[in-house]
């Protein structure tokens, strides 16, 4: 079988993850070039990865005929454009979230994508986590009977805000650029669709998120078309570390997808747990991150269906915005958008 050649464009956390992944990790797959307008950080990359080839400008990459499919893992007001050449390049792409910042720019990537035929999946790890999988099959199973309520929780660490990450016109504020994990967590857990949302939040720790409107700390309470009911919350600065959780209940059972914590006793502090648990997202994603790299090559490959599609995508893109439009109106909001 012939070895898919994939090139990464944009190398910044993500993008060096999924890199170090294909370079060591993926079957099927090789790393054969990286794109970013930061030539430095892609050069020490590309020497630590053994990849030889480098470019400033990612439609160089696109060219280059060893190049099957790209990984964009760059901001996302930059990938509707990149999306487009790679689709008239004919190269497969894989997506990170969000795929874009508008629903009349997403519906441009997916006519694009449709007219060029080639696979395009969102970098949606959580439906190629194991605990995740096995809470889905569950549900799908009828293990725990009907859904009535689902939660969801991203809450990161303390960092340094600044950029086009702290610019919600660039990275589409915190409900698209953190939130869209479980956004399309619930979605997947759940299979069923939200119908109205209702938001709030607060920036309480960062004055540049403040300062630009966007949010370090919200909740999202959502009806979903199935008659349950749903939550999502974030926070961006949680003094024990990162925490990422799902709940569902339901009529007959129940589940809990925690942190792998190996007993049921927690005390968190600053610095300090008294629980073993990961600390670091790509730690506690890092099967999830290899497995779904390997199912993109593989639908490539075997033509099948990406784990997270484009569609998937449009739609945890619609819930975000419908929860920036009701932060800032301060009423529910009703999907679909008009």
């Amino acid at each position: 079988m012939k070895s898919i050649g994939v090139g990464v464009i944009g190398v910044g956390a993500i993008g060096r993850l999924h890199s170090e992944n294909y370079a060591t990790k993926v079957p099927g797959a090789s790393l054969v070039g990286i794109a970013d307008v930061n030539t430095a950080a892609a050069n020490e990359l590309a020497s630590k990865l053994g990849v030889k080839t480098v470019y400033a400008d990612y439609r160089q990459l696109l060219a280059d005929p060893n190049v099957d499919a790209v990984v964009v893992a760059t901001p996302p007001f930059l990938k509707k454009d990149i999306t487009l050449a790679a689709a008239e390049k004919h190269k497969h792409v894989f997506c990170e979230k969000p795929m874009t910042l508008s629903l009349k720019e997403a519906d441009e990537m997916i006519s694009a994508v449709q007219r060029s035929g080639i696979k395009f999946q969102v970098g949606y790890q959580k439906r190629s986590d194991t605990s995740f999988m096995q809470a889905r099959k569950a549900v799908e199973t009828g293990e725990i009977g009907k859904i009535i309520l689902a939660r969801a929780h991203n809450r990161d660490p303390p960092t340094t805000v600044g950029g086009w990450s702290a610019d919600p016109k660039k990275s589409g504020s915190v409900f698209l650029d953190t939130s869209s994990h479980d956004f399309d967590a619930l979605r997947y857990l759940t299979g069923s669709e939200v119908t109205r949302i209702y938001a709030d939040g607060n920036a309480m720790m960062y004055e540049e998120l403040r300062k630009n409107g966007d949010y370090d700390t919200v909740v999202v309470d959502m009806r979903l078309a199935n008659g349950a009911m749903a939550q999502v919350d974030a926070c961006g600065y949680t003094p024990y570390g990162f925490d990422s959780r799902a709940e569902l209940v339901g009529t007959e059972g129940g589940i809990i997808i925690g942190m792998g914590e190996n007993s049921f006793t927690h005390i968190y502090k600053n610095g300090k747990t008294s629980n073993q648990r990961q600390e670091y997202w790509g730690t506690r994603w890092a099967q999830a991150y290899r497995d779904e790299m390997a199912a993109f090559v593989e639908c490539i490959v075997k033509d099948g269906k990406p784990r997270a599609t484009i569609q998937d995508g449009r739609a945890a893109l619609e819930i975000g915005l419908a929860a920036w439009q009701s932060i800032k109106t301060e009423r529910p909001v009703t999907l679909p958008l008009a």
